[in-house]
């Protein structure tokens, strides 16, 4: 669902919990041990436009350069529900988790490696929030700024102090040549490896104070 509520589309979606963040609430589920012909599948969100299309062939169809290039590439942006798509993702270079999910997606599915999305409840620590939001100073910012894009989460207090915040997210499985090589080369898929491009952690660089530092 878009932010605002409004259905924007569907595309196959899969529940499953994975050790994929720190305090992840709910042990693995097992969906579908196998592929099936809709983890190729283009849908209205995974569209396979030229520009796709071109970047997965300059990554070599491999699945490691590729999830590399979305997490290094895409800005991450506090909203909620799929709004741009993989191709407007890819032409803006920024998006939520279901955003950057849905590129990820296009990317390897245009390459032949089966991917789905899946959604679950990931506990993350406040700092590491606060850093991914944009960097903010204070706690409250960062709720506010999850509250402000739709984000379903929850602040979780300790000792009268936010200690870390439960949220839904979405991120990728994607059907990997895992053994023996996990992932660097993609022959033939073995295993479903989660992967979630859409959270990192930034460096910021302090900017400069014009009063002093300029005549």
């Amino acid at each position: 669902r878009s932010a605002g509520g409004a259905s924007r589309g569907t595309w196959p979606m899969r529940l499953a919990s994975v050790d994929l963040l720190p305090g992840l609430l709910a042990p693995a589920v097992t969906i579908s041990p196998l592929p099936t012909p809709d983890d190729l599948a283009e849908t209205e969100d995974l569209q396979f436009s030229d520009e796709i299309r071109t970047l997965a062939a300059a990554l070599g169809h491999q699945p490691v350069p590729i999830y590399n290039w979305v997490q290094d590439h895409i800005e991450f942006m506090p909203t909620y529900g799929s709004i741009q798509g993989a191709h407007m993702t890819l032409q803006t270079r920024r998006g939520n988790a279901f955003d950057t999910a849905s590129l990820l997606i296009a990317l390897l599915r245009a390459s032949h490696i089966p991917a789905r999305y899946v959604t679950g409840t990931v506990q993350i620590p406040i700092a590491q929030v606060m850093n991914w939001v944009g960097g903010v100073t204070v706690p409250e910012a960062a709720l506010d700024l999850l509250g402000q894009g739709g984000i379903p989460s929850i602040a979780l207090v300790q000792g009268g102090e936010i200690v870390a915040v439960k949220l839904e997210h979405v991120w990728v499985e994607a059907w990997v040549d895992f053994a023996p090589s996990r992932g660097a080369v993609q022959r033939e898929g073995d295993t479903w490896v989660p992967l979630d491009a859409s959270f990192k952690q930034y460096v910021y660089t302090p900017g400069m104070e014009v009063q002093t530092q300029v005549p």
